[in-house]
């Protein structure tokens, strides 16, 4: 199923451009969701059609804010949805921390969202493992949540990366949380671990990677576990990865059930625009979902490339493409 993941060529880290990235996110498509193939409708501006939605999502690395900054246009649209009475959600892939850090920095930049309408992957995995029958991660087992620089999942039998002894030993499960400062020490801890004795592995973000200023990329979980499960399909080794957040379902079943408490009402999925800079994530996802998709490409993962020419390769079309916000 993932022959074409044994023969991409993942480069390091510090190395990845725009096209490593694509080619590793379709060396996983397989176990995504199927593509639907929307008509790639242009726009100017998200603003320009926001009356053909009932309701926005929009992801935050990408839309909201690129790096420690928002992107220009972010306060406009919130407050033309706003007189419009159209709810604004956000549904991000970052799981180091809790969505209340995100919602803190939207604060911090005084743009109009609540702290009940941002969600995250994160958020995804924690009701999944609140319900044992959507998981095969028993409660009783000892689960080993990494990585470097995250917030910790609580529980009795939870064990940290960097704070408990034997932490790749004594698991019987590992979560991943987030990638801030992993490094190839890391990485290869990890991959050690999994490969000489495979266990379940919770990713709890599966971005490959995240848009950062000067035209950089960010190397997050999709892209370490990628890379773990190369080398695990080049020595036969069979690995279980279980993965949340966008493309999956479990996060836009998450968030489409917060859509419905803020509209009051039952609502037409197509009328609600996922809005995001990724195809593999936020397209693939929204559309997968019964979604409308809308891809921002003036910032984001598309920002220095032509985006049109990705989504013929990949397959991947969004229901409309819009230049900013």
């Amino acid at each position: 199923m993932l022959a074409q993941l044994k023969q991409v060529k993942i480069p390091a880290a510090d190395a990845l451009g725009l096209d490593d990235v694509m080619a590793i996110y379709q060396a996983l498509q397989p176990l995504m969701p199927a593509p639907q193939n929307g008509g790639c409708q242009p726009a100017p501006r998200l603003l320009d059609i926001l009356a053909e939605f009932d309701g926005l999502v929009l992801d935050g690395y990408g839309v909201i804010n690129i790096g420690d900054g928002p992107i220009e246009g972010i306060a406009e649209l919130l407050d033309a949805a706003a007189s419009m009475a159209k709810p604004v959600l956000v549904l991000t892939n970052g799981a180091s921390f809790s969505s209340a850090r995100a919602f803190t920095k939207y604060q911090q930049w005084q743009l109009p969202i609540a702290r009940d309408d941002v969600l995250s992957s994160r958020d995804a995995l924690m009701a999944a493992l609140a319900i044992p029958s959507q998981t095969s991660l028993p409660r009783q087992r000892v689960t080993g949540v990494f990585g470097r620089n995250v917030e910790p999942l609580i529980g009795d039998q939870v064990i940290v990366y960097g704070r408990d002894d034997d932490f790749w030993q004594r698991a019987e499960a590992f979560v991943f949380l987030g990638a801030i400062d992993w490094d190839e020490a890391d990485q290869a801890a990890f991959e050690m671990a999994m490969l000489t004795h495979p266990r379940p592995l919770y990713v709890a973000n599966p971005d490959v990677t995240a848009p950062q200023a000067n035209d950089r990329f960010s190397a997050e979980p999709g892209y370490w576990t990628a890379r773990m499960m190369q080398q695990a399909a080049k020595q036969g080794i069979k690995v279980e990865v279980n993965w949340y957040g966008k493309p999956y379902l479990p996060a836009f079943d998450m968030v489409l059930a917060r859509m419905k408490v803020r509209l009051g009402r039952n609502f037409d999925s197509k009328r609600i625009a996922m809005v995001g800079d990724s195809l593999h994530t936020d397209i693939l996802g929204g559309g997968s979902a019964g979604m409308t998709s809308v891809l921002v490409t003036d910032h984001g993962l598309f920002r220095s490339a032509r985006a049109l020419a990705y989504c013929d390769a990949c397959g991947i079309r969004p229901d409309w493409v819009v230049n900013t916000l």
